[in-house]
């Protein structure tokens, strides 16, 4: 009675604000009620339920099939949806996997998690759906089978859901660690590291092509000796995170620290790809006045890819060469350069969502002070050099220069033959810094999909530096350039 006197209530506050006449409301006071009451009927009905067996389910997969997966650490949840096509609803008296508490599987029904094998009392309306979240525990096992059971009044359904994992053996280094020189990581398994990683000064450590080295939170390399990474275009190197096959950490930035190079450091890295990292390479020389490292390379990329990165580059003084490189989707910058030097050839900026600014040049870097407060250090840029090269992604201008009022002097650098995503009201006016610099659209074959080869209809076809393009000829996919006398802007040859 109170339900139905706080309807009524609500109705007749209905009827006035539409300003019905008072009489005209008592005189068809009766019909109201009436609605009211049969209202009250509809929501108060008894639910029903099929209690038979016979129910069909239809599943958004017929497997639940995780990725591989690193059996020692178990997964990332994945889901899967529960269609029920029918015309009766359904309550099942419990979904539960099949394996029971033993079930090398967790589950969760539509927020439930019961007892993470087992949940009872759950109801699926006709023509509905729920969701069922599933993770792996951690397991020693390489082969991972269960089924997740829908019972019916003690009976169960013939519609079942099937869920398989593929496990793998890891090397697991999961402290701060030192290595030795002469330490190789090979591709016979993959490698998990928990901490940061030192290559000492009198140390060369090797990445064996096809090598797999995944990274935790705070987990990185820290080269203050020699780093080689060996990667083939066949079998290349990859730098990433425990959830790199996980469709929602695919693409996140920061999942682990990255690889950082000091002063006397020195990384050669071929045919990788780093993903995921915070910086996936930060490089430092002195910090103090420009100068210092006698101008050796201390990061030499070479066809590989660097992405999905807070900052895909970050060198402060650092001396570094890329070529044939594809740097993507950062979420602050793809390169930010603060002094030293630094030379890119036949390389690829860009993003197919807004972002920060794809390149980033400065003269100067920012100092701490206190808390809040910063000073600016000079720090030269004593040549900054790119050539036969795309930056261009979805921001008005993804070149970004910055120096301080009267010190232009500090600031070398050039950009020749190249594609940049310039608005119009950018100054590219100095012929020294900007040489026959486009700002036409590259053409991408589909940049929203991450596919940043070229199109068909590229202006960026042949249109760079022939000496550029026959001094760097591998691309990042392995092609030589030279073989069809190939001068594309960007990190890929053209090919049809």
């Amino acid at each position: 009675m109170k339900n139905f006197a706080y309807f009524c209530a609500f109705r007749i506050n209905e009827l006035k604000l539409i300003n019905m006449p008072h009489a005209a409301f008592v005189k068809h006071r009766w019909r109201w009620l009436l609605l009211a009451l049969l209202a009250l009927a509809v929501r108060c009905q008894r639910q029903e339920f099929a209690l038979d067996s016979s129910a069909t389910l239809y599943f958004s997969s017929d497997t639940l099939n995780f990725d591989t997966i690193f059996s020692p650490f178990g997964s990332t949840t994945f889901s899967c949806r529960v269609y029920n096509p029918g015309d009766k609803n359904l309550l099942f008296s419990e979904v539960r996997l099949s394996g029971g508490s033993a079930s090398p599987f967790r589950m969760n029904v539509d927020g439930r998690a019961g007892s993470g094998y087992s949940v009872g009392n759950v109801k699926l309306a006709r023509r509905d759906s729920l969701f069922i979240f599933l993770e792996v525990k951690k397991n020693q096992n390489l082969l991972l089978t269960d089924a997740i059971t829908f019972v019916v009044n003690g009976q169960a359904l013939s519609s079942r859901l099937e869920v398989v994992a593929y496990g793998q053996e890891v090397v697991v280094l999961d402290r701060d660690t030192a290595l030795p020189g002469g330490y190789t990581f090979t591709a016979d398994m993959p490698y998990i590291l928990g901490g940061m990683v030192t290559v000492d000064s009198s140390a060369t450590v090797t990445v064996a092509r096809g090598a797999r080295l995944y990274f935790g939170a705070k987990a990185g390399i820290a080269v203050s000796g020699t780093l080689e990474v060996e990667g083939t275009a066949e079998s290349p190197c990859l730098f990433s995170h425990p959830r790199y096959n996980d469709p929602w950490y695919k693409e996140a930035a920061g999942q682990w620290e990255g690889i950082s190079i000091g002063a006397g450091g020195r990384a050669s890295v071929r045919f990788a790809r780093i993903t995921g990292a915070r910086y996936a390479f930060a490089v430092t020389d002195t910090l103090e006045g420009g100068g210092g490292g006698g101008g050796g390379v201390q990061l030499e990329l070479k066809s590989s890819v660097v992405e999905f990165a807070d900052v895909g580059v970050r060198s402060c003084n650092g001396h570094i060469h890329a070529d044939n490189c594809l740097f993507s989707n950062p979420l602050t910058s793809a390169v930010q350069v603060e002094g030293g030097s630094c030379g890119f050839y036949s390389c690829t900026f860009a993003a197919s969502a807004y972002g920060g600014t794809l390149v980033t040049l400065q003269s100067y870097r920012l100092h701490e002070k206190s808390k809040g407060r910063y000073d600016t250090v000079p720090m030269p840029l004593d040549a900054a050099y790119f050539a036969n090269s795309i930056i261009y992604g979805k921001n008005t201008n993804e070149l970004s220069v910055r120096e301080q009022q009267g010190q232009a002097a500090l600031m070398r650098f050039k950009l020749e033959r190249c594609a940049v995503k310039l608005g119009s009201s950018y100054d590219r006016s100095n012929a020294e810094r900007y040489v026959d610099v486009t700002t036409q659209d590259p053409a991408f074959r589909n940049a929203g999909k991450n596919d940043f080869h070229l199109s068909e209809k590229s202006p960026a076809i042949n249109a760079g530096l022939e000496d550029i393009a026959s001094m760097y000829p591998i691309d990042a996919d392995g092609c030589d350039r030279n073989a069809s006398n190939d001068k594309s802007l960007g990190c890929y040859a053209y090919r049809q």
